[in-house]
């Protein structure tokens, strides 16, 4: 009997012990239309007041859907080795002293999604820090216009173009909706494929003629900035995280396919918490 207990406890053990190799860290990308209309990128959305008591309330309602993922990380957009948005500001948030200590330089923070989102969902998860992972590359469109211009490619001036008015008037339109409608559009297949695919993999690498890459060339900068953020998060994922990552939605469907690539790590669609009902 005493060798037969030794053996099951052995057994158990080795169990245990493959499983906790098994386990594959879970991370999760939540695409974001930037809330402070920094107007960084080509196309930009202005949701108006996003303190008023009406934005605030819808920013809870999301905030509480996405907490149902229960993170142990939250990954942001900002500089990596940032310490001020990351911490020295979270830890202010955490005090309610944020509003009135922060420098007068940074005070257009107060409406991004680091503070919006990101504070009060971590504060919610118990967090005392977040984790900054981005990465700086050049992305300059104008030279690919002027070479377009410069080359009579029409067509591809044309088409690009609609593209770009296209995604200004669907932006104009959704901007007046509740914050969860406009994430959810931020997060959807047809944003993916109808704006970031078609943007960079249709219509930038169109632009070119034999033996010049111009339009890829902007897309191949692209792609290394996303690849610099994947290696960043890469640097803070352990096996037990549960890591969420916020970030533009430009960003989104790239890191998506690199996170789904890594044969180590499980993808959690943000999707199923956007339409969770009660």
């Amino acid at each position: 009997m005493r060798n037969l207990i030794l053996t099951l406890i052995t057994v158990f053990t080795i169990c245990l012990s493959c499983k906790a190799q098994d386990q594959k860290p879970v991370i999760s990308v939540l695409g974001m239309i930037h809330l402070h209309n920094p107007g960084a990128d080509e196309v930009n959305m202005d949701m108006g007041n996003i303190h008023s008591d009406k934005r605030q309330a819808e920013l809870k309602q999301l905030i509480d859907l996405i907490a149902k993922f229960k993170p142990t990380k939250i990954a942001i957009e900002t500089s990596l080795g940032d310490t001020l948005w990351s911490q020295t500001y979270y830890t202010k948030y955490l005090k309610g002293v944020l509003e009135k200590e922060i420098n007068k330089e940074d005070k257009w923070g107060m409406s991004s999604e680091v503070v919006q989102i990101s504070y009060p969902l971590a504060k919610q998860m118990g967090h005392d820090r977040l984790y900054s992972i981005d990465a700086h590359t050049e992305f300059d469109t104008a030279p690919v216009i002027a070479y377009g211009e410069q080359n009579n490619q029409d067509v591809q001036l044309a088409a690009f173009k609609e593209l770009i008015s296209r995604m200004q008037n669907d932006m104009q339109s959704i901007s007046k909706h509740p914050v969860l409608d406009i994430v959810r559009f931020a997060n959807s297949e047809n944003f993916d494929k109808n704006y970031n695919q078609t943007y960079y993999l249709k219509h930038l690498v169109s632009f070119d003629k034999e033996g010049d890459y111009i339009g890829t060339d902007v897309v191949a900068k692209w792609y290394f900035r996303n690849l610099k953020i994947f290696t960043n998060l890469n640097r803070i994922v352990t096996p037990k995280d549960r890591v969420l990552v916020i970030y533009g939605a430009g960003h989104k469907d790239i890191l998506v396919d690199l996170i789904k690539d890594r044969a180590d790590w499980e993808y959690y669609d943000i999707n199923r918490l956007l339409y969770f009902e009660k």
